[in-house]
């Protein structure tokens, strides 16, 4: 099975408006946390209940993440459910395409 560092995913949804947009493409690199740690301000793929959102990280405390679109009225987030582990951090985006 080939694997690809590099991984397309489409936005459903709102929560990343006005710097994401519904239906926008995004361009996710696997390798972009391997030797380096997520740092504030990372547009990052997360991994919850078999689903990947797109979240700003907002805050780092002891190696756990908090996460937050950027639209706040329409984002389910670190609000609802706390600080991530970087275990479910699938990648940095890097660029929409």
């Amino acid at each position: 099975m080939f694997f690809s560092p590099l991984l397309v995913l489409k936005i459903s949804g709102h929560s990343m408006e006005p710097t994401i947009k519904n239906g926008d493409r995004v361009l996710v690199n696997r390798l972009a946390y391997l030797l380096d740690s997520p740092k504030i301000e990372d547009i990052v793929a997360t991994k919850m209940d078999k689903k990947i959102f797109i979240k700003r990280i907002t805050s780092v405390k002891q190696e756990r993440y908090f996460i937050a679109g950027d639209n706040p009225n329409d984002s389910f987030d670190s609000r609802k459910f706390g600080m991530i582990g970087k275990d479910r951090v699938i990648g940095k985006v890097i660029s929409t395409l």
